[in-house]
């Protein structure tokens, strides 16, 4: 169990005390540990620690030279835990007595069941924070949470922000290159979406959040909600901009753009106006099977001459659809609104009926990266 303190003495003694009787309820299979990752405390707080060692052998600690803040202790402690301890577990856990000690052997259960990861979560059913926290505090905390929920489109997470985790060991080498934010809660957030990301499968505990019973809290609550409004804003706009969809979005508009041209052109040399968004939205279709191809779906790539015309082919027969709903909708658009609109019309047929018809059919059928929810497993 990796606590990073600082400035924690009059915490030291009690916390140990409580959490000594709780690894008494914990199976024997697990051999539990105390490692402190003290900043230098002017309080102190390390020689409690020491004292504390000599009559415990699962106690250690870890000393900073220099305040490296709660991130830089966690990601210190759990490096060290996992060298020198040979850990199989670490968990993070708050020196302030915030965190129940008695949901450890919780926790446990978790990991014992599969999970990579476990939280005790506030924001579950049997959680909770502390009914005596201020408006805004609870307006910071909880709307915070929300935002981050909504931003990071993981219905399996409630908590982003709790402290209170346990993590296997693989989890942490896969993610501690990746983590730049040490400070606030953005390190915690930080750290749960790279473990997300590499796999890492994610159970939660309910937690019922204390107020600290002595000192005062080492993150400001305005602060700390504002860098991380701003590091979940800045971190999911740049997973847009290297998604999937942002370069299908954007094969998609230079198709508008082929289309656009190609059927004022053809309505120029007096084609039928059904003709010229045929000819025209087939011309769209080819720019986007070989952008697609070569880009949006670059790890599924389609090779070979024979496989690229037989896939051709086939993209042609799903962009059917495609061919039909702008042959229909786009000339009954422009007899809608004249032909002044034309290009109004094709970006709300484009943007609203093909774009999402196409998009699924290119994951369904033409590069498989999706499956039919009944189709047989290989």
């Amino acid at each position: 169990m990796v606590i990073p303190t600082y400035n924690e003495r009059g915490n030291i003694e009690p916390l140990i005390d409580v959490l000594q009787k709780v690894f008494i309820k914990v199976p024997s299979k697990w051999e539990m540990h105390l490692l402190f990752v003290d900043d230098s405390s002017p309080d102190g707080t390390a020689d409690v620690i020491r004292k504390k060692m000599e009559t415990s052998k699962n106690i250690h600690l870890l000393l900073n030279k220099e305040k490296v803040g709660l991130g830089g202790a966690y990601m210190k402690g759990i490096a060290y835990a996992i060298e020198n301890l040979k850990a199989d577990l670490l968990f993070e856990f708050d020196a302030d007595l915030q965190h129940d000690p008695e949901l450890i052997p919780q926790f446990l259960q978790k990991v014992e069941d599969g999970a990579d990861m476990v939280l005790g979560s506030r924001y579950v059913k049997g959680g909770s924070i502390p009914k005596y926290w201020g408006l805004m505090r609870k307006i910071l905390s909880i709307g915070g949470n929300i935002y981050t929920r909504l931003m990071m489109w993981d219905r399996e997470i409630h908590d982003w922000t709790t402290g209170y985790r346990a993590l296997r060991p693989w989890v942490f080498a896969k993610v501690k290159d990746k983590i730049t934010e040490l400070k606030t809660y953005s390190f915690q957030i930080s750290f749960l979406y790279y473990a997300r990301k590499v796999g890492a499968k994610v159970a939660e505990v309910p937690l019922n959040f204390e107020e600290r019973k002595w000192g005062e809290s080492k993150l400001p609550a305005l602060e700390g909600t504002l860098k991380t409004f701003w590091f979940v804003t800045k971190t999911r706009i740049f997973d847009f901009f290297h998604s999937r969809f942002f370069r299908f979005g954007t094969v998609g508009f230079i198709g508008f753009v082929v289309n656009f041209v190609f059927l004022r052109l053809f309505r120029s040399l007096g084609l039928p106006e059904v003709l010229a968004w045929l000819f025209s939205t087939e011309l769209a279709i080819i720019n986007n099977y070989i952008f697609n191809n070569i880009w949006t779906f670059s790890e599924k790539k389609i090779a070979g001459v024979g496989k690229t015309f037989s896939k051709f082919f086939q993209f042609n027969l799903t962009s059917a659809g495609a061919l039909v709903i702008q042959s229909i909708m786009g000339p009954l658009g422009v007899k809608l609104v004249g032909v002044r609109y034309d290009a109004l019309v094709l970006a709300f047929v484009v943007i609203f009926m093909v774009l999402p018809y196409n998009y699924l059919m290119y994951n369904l059928v033409i590069w498989k990266t999706w499956k039919f929810p009944w189709a047989k497993k290989e």
